[in-house]
């Protein structure tokens, strides 16, 4: 519910504080004590277009915050944390205009876009009145509301379901024919670059254990030389190292007989002879080994060769080459089965079609049931608002359309909310046609509509505050006391502020708020006045009459105390 409304340098008003109270509230007052500049303002902060005319003369930048009390509203919640603004039991809607015409707009201290600012707004407040801020007039907005009304917002979440999953069907299919025309023409490529890369037998490492191998074989005659080099050095004739080493081994050893502090030098020595004959063998043994195959490294050159080549088309790495092949074939496979997919796609779009159809179909059918059900209580509201020559009427219509989903015996144009449009027609004339309600411009007749409207709707809607500007323009006094007692059921579970000039309405209401000129610096500007028993009294005396008579109080204080009286 609107809190508090705090406006400076707005139009007139130089500082303005007002606080509201749940129920039901009127605001009285004079003609041009500035009631509706009150509403423009509240409607600044809830995101209309901002002006620079706004601005009090003077004056460089006009401000106006609206404080309200939320409960928890999951609409509201995500809008909040998308912006990254905490949601809380309070919410502050703050927007200011300076004199050179540019906005900003805020949301708890939080800089937002206007379009944020607006959509909150929207979820907080409904403004009825001559000029109609009024979400309900939107044909978008209608068939929510019916389905609210209805209690369909469920079977509606079902059908959502159902249409999400038919979409994504519907888009694998397109995604899979169109990639599938693709493929297919270059499916004698797939099938070569396939054959080509299985018909070489890559491995991953083979590349480097072939470079390696070609190393080897390249260098067998120089590896064949060196080693026998060796081998002649260590034991060849006359006197090979090995020879000689074990010469000095002995010597050694007959040395350390006389010298026993040379018995190790002698065993290490032994060792070294023992170690070098060792290696003569191995090196022996790697000679005899070295393979001389000019055949196998023309082989290896020969497969190298053709890895390069490989790698060229398809790959940095031989890794790649095999990964490219990989994907190939899977390419390849799937163009050749694309049929079969297609058939299995086509399938379940068919199912998934049948199964969105037949969910829109029963909530098309439950939706009738609801409009025919709110058209009733309509009649009953309108009439008892004085509108006894106005006709109401919930339209469901559908489109047909060739891509649609089966319903109903045809084929309908659809979206997350079903197959149905939904438009409110009205006609405030006998003979007249029925039309649009977005359409019809009738001032008070169209408040006392919507002012209908909302009280049979009330149940469904989730709007905390609702505002009627004025909505008992052209109203009798008769009438004035129905449209009064409308309003305070309103107030049974809605924060309801109405701007009237009946005193049947003003009786009515738990809280008045008188509005009145202020002229106390020497410049207009706007005051509002909490009017406690006595007040409230004398200003419906004042709306009676005009007179301020001793009979005009009496009859004021007795229309009081009826109205306070019922319940």
């Amino acid at each position: 519910m609107l809190a508090e409304l705090t406006i400076e340098n707005f139009a007139i008003i130089d500082r303005l504080g007002v606080r509201f109270e749940p129920g039901f509230t009127v605001l009285t007052g004079e003609t041009g004590a500035g009631k509706s500049i009150i509403i423009d303002a509240l409607q600044l902060a809830l995101g209309t277009r901002a002006s620079s005319d706004m601005v009090r003369s003077g004056a460089s930048t006009a401000v106006v915050e609206a404080i309200f009390e939320v409960p928890e509203n999951p609409v509201l919640t995500e809008l909040l944390v998308d912006q990254g603004i905490e949601a809380d039991d309070t919410l502050i809607l703050r927007r200011e205009v300076t004199s050179g015409g540019r906005s900003t707009a805020r949301i708890n201290g939080r800089a937002v876009p206007l379009a944020v600012l607006t959509a909150a707004g929207a979820v907080l407040v409904d403004i009825h009145g001559q000029s109609d801020h009024l979400a309900i007039l939107r044909r978008d907005r209608q068939l929510d509301v019916l389905d609210r009304f209805g209690g369909l917002l469920d079977l509606r979440g079902r059908v959502a379901a159902a249409v999400r999953a038919l979409s994504a069907v519907r888009d694998e299919l397109r995604r899979v024919e169109s990639g599938g025309r693709e493929a297919a023409q270059k499916l004698d490529l797939l099938r070569f670059q396939v054959g080509e890369i299985e018909a070489a037998g890559l491995k991953p490492d083979e590349e480097e254990e072939l470079a390696a191998d070609r190393s080897l074989l390249a260098s067998a005659e120089r590896r064949a030389e060196l080693a026998d080099g060796t081998v002649e050095a260590l034991t060849g004739e006359p006197a090979g190292g090995l020879d000689s080493i074990r010469g000095a081994a002995s010597d050694l050893r007959a040395l350390a007989g006389l010298d026993t502090s040379l018995a190790d030098q002698a065993e290490r020595l032994e060792s070294i002879a023992f170690e070098i004959e060792d290696i003569a063998l191995e090196i022996r043994r790697y000679r005899d080994a070295v393979d001389f195959d000019p055949a196998r490294l023309n082989a290896v050159e020969e497969r190298l060769d053709a890895i390069t080549r490989l790698k060229r088309k398809y790959g940095v790495m031989v890794a790649d080459v095999i990964a490219f092949g990989d994907h190939a074939r899977q390419e390849m496979e799937q163009v050749e089965n694309l049929d079969a997919r297609l058939e299995e796609l086509r399938s379940r779009v068919e199912d998934s079609e049948t199964a969105a159809g037949v969910l829109a179909a029963e909530l098309s059918d439950r939706r009738k049931e609801a409009a025919a059900t709110l058209e009733r209580e309509m009649a009953g509201a309108l009439e008892g608002l004085g509108l006894k020559n106005t006709a109401f009427a919930v339209e469901t219509t559908q489109d047909r359309a060739e891509e649609g989903i089966p319903a109903n015996g045809g084929r309908f144009a659809y979206s997350s909310s079903g197959i149905d449009t939904v438009t409110f027609l009205v006609s405030f004339n006998p003979g007249e046609p029925l039309r649009p309600i977005d359409k019809v411009a009738s001032g008070g007749e169209t408040s006392r509509f919507l002012l209908a409207l909302k009280s049979v709707l009330a149940g469904a809607d989730r709007t905390p505050t609702l505002i009627f500007d004025e909505v008992d323009v052209g109203v009798g006094g008769r009438s004035g006391g129905v449209v009064g007692e409308r309003l305070r059921d309103l107030a049974r579970s809605h924060q309801v502020i109405s701007i009237t000039h009946l005193p049947q309405v003003a009786a009515l209401a738990a809280e008045h708020l008188r509005v009145e000129k202020d002229v106390s610096d020497r410049r207009p500007g706007v005051a509002v006045r909490h009017l406690e028993k006595s007040e409230r009294i004398a200003e419906i005396a004042d709306m009676m009459s005009g007179t301020g008579t001793e009979l005009a109080r009496q009859n004021a204080a007795e229309l009081f105390e009826a109205a306070q009286g019922r319940t």
